[in-house]
């Protein structure tokens, strides 16, 4: 009798999981960047505040504020 392949049955989704090495390479990189989701939007955050505080500072410069 051949061996079926088991396929584990996600929790939260109806569809399998597949595993790591068979997926495309698109999915890989979509799984991957849900794993960083949380410090991609700290850092959406942080760099345009970062942005706006640097260029007051140009401006002030420029306009001999400083």
């Amino acid at each position: 009798m051949a061996k079926r392949k088991i396929i584990k049955m996600s929790k939260y989704r109806k569809f399998p999981q597949e595993k790591y090495e068979d997926m495309s390479p698109i999915r890989r990189l979509e799984r991957k960047l849900d794993r960083v989701n949380h410090i991609m939007e700290l850092v959406r955050t942080i760099v345009p505040i970062m942005l706006l505080i640097l260029n007051c500072i140009i401006l002030a410069k420029i306009f001999n504020l400083i």
